[in-house]
């Protein structure tokens, strides 16, 4: 997405990465799977700043994992809904859920 010489490159998993973007999107299309689609869910259960937010809603819509679907007209407010691709994606998230289970431990609760 913003790293065009990955992009481009031979290797799929480098192609893979940057189309996917970064934490905030990976936790965005974790959300997704969770069946949030509205900024303000994303907001609130990410703890993300609204100009993150709106920027990788953005970069994921443009790579095709998402896809904005107006569902108010005033003031104007989109659903941010998974698309095949972002479906697709699906089992990378989690192979990195069942990868963070099995070997990086949960920070104690404080």
């Amino acid at each position: 997405m913003r790293n065009p010489e990955l992009a481009s490159s031979i290797c799929p998993a480098a192609r893979t990465l940057a189309r996917v973007g970064d934490t905030w999107s990976l936790l965005i299309l974790r959300d997704a799977y969770l069946g949030r689609t509205r900024f303000d869910q994303f907001r609130t259960n990410l703890g993300v700043a609204p100009n993150i937010l709106t920027d990788r809603l953005g970069r994921l819509v443009e790579a095709g994992f998402l896809e904005r679907r107006r569902y108010n007209e005033r003031p104007p407010r989109d659903d941010y809904v998974l698309t095949a691709l972002g479906r697709d994606f699906r089992p990378v998230m989690d192979a990195l859920y069942a990868f963070g289970e099995r070997n990086i431990p949960a920070a104690p609760a404080v």
